[in-house]
């Protein structure tokens, strides 16, 4: 039994990320998301006369942090939605097929693709970088690297896990599609600019009267940490939020990256980062959680 379920599981998450993969809506916005990541880099090597590997990464971090997370929508927005509208989930349980075999292997299959979806920014990202540059690359940019593209990869896990979860509580793919831009926007967007305006609102401190600011700075901090972007920019570029129109307490852009900084082993990396990792960690399998057991709740034929 145990093995047929496995088994299951896998047909339905090689089926979806096939269907992701040969998505026409898929397809374009990979290729433009990779056109935006190429023009960054490109950019960053040209423009920039002290330019190193390590600072090529700053404007494609931003990049990756506002843009990136409308693809993981992309991917989870009609994971679930799609297949009710169509019928074919009461097909698939007409079959030897369970509910769980169902939604683990969606889930799985979307995983898989976002997984390819990480390697081709970073390839292509650190190509441009390479080739036109010329410079050489060592262990210590791969190695930095590749934490950075994991860092990336539970990141976007964020937005995947938020889709797939908007998908399996709504009745329609319009809701699910404007729910999750929705989403986006407030959360990669706005959202600095959102809570300096609520911290400001709420302790009567302007954020730019340097003489008396440090409540409005101290609250604007601890709301700006509820946002998934505060833990992937700290512990990758040492800022505290990459979103537009917010402000921060003496971290104003440093022109480095703490990640790829020769300054730093990994492990004082880690010890000063660990708590935004373990975020980035938790947070996609809690939504993936909550959306399995609210897949396995309804009533397929009822929606």
């Amino acid at each position: 039994m145990m093995v047929q379920n496995l088994k299951n599981t896998f047909v339905i998450a090689q089926k979806e990320f096939a269907d992701n993969l040969w998505s026409p809506r898929f397809i374009l916005m990979v290729i433009v998301f990779t056109l935006v990541v190429f023009s960054d880099s490109y950019n960053s090597v040209i423009n920039d006369s002290n330019f190193s590997f390590l600072t090529g990464f700053l404007n494609v971090t931003q990049t990756i942090a506002i843009f990136l997370p409308l693809l993981g929508f992309a991917l989870g927005f009609d994971s679930v939605i799609k297949e009710k509208k169509s019928a074919s989930l009461n097909i698939f349980l007409t079959h030897p097929v369970y509910r769980d075999n169902i939604i683990t292997g969606k889930i799985s299959g979307a995983m898989i693709t976002l997984l390819f979806v990480v390697f081709i920014s970073v390839v292509s990202s650190v190509g441009t970088v390479i080739i036109i540059s010329g410079m050489q690359v060592g262990w210590f940019e791969l190695e930095r690297t590749l934490i950075f593209a994991i860092l990336t990869y539970l990141y976007m896990s964020i937005f995947l896990a938020l889709g797939i979860f908007i998908s399996t509580s709504v009745n329609s793919e319009i809701k699910s599609l404007v729910y999750g831009i929705c989403t986006w926007l407030v959360l990669c967007v706005i959202y600095s600019a959102i809570v300096m305006m609520i911290a400001s609102a709420a302790t009567g401190q302007s954020p730019f009267d340097l003489n008396n600011n440090d409540e409005v700075l101290d609250l604007n901090e601890q709301l700006t940490k509820l946002s998934p972007v505060y833990h992937y920019a700290e512990p990758v570029q040492d800022q505290p939020g990459l979103s537009w129109g917010g402000v921060s307490r003496g971290k104003i852009v440093k022109n480095t990256l703490k990640l790829f900084d020769t300054r730093y082993t990994l492990i004082q990396w880690l010890e000063e980062y660990w708590e935004n990792i373990l975020v980035l960690t938790v947070t996609p399998l809690i939504l993936l959680i909550m959306s399995y057991i609210r897949f396995l709740r309804q009533d397929i034929n009822g929606e």
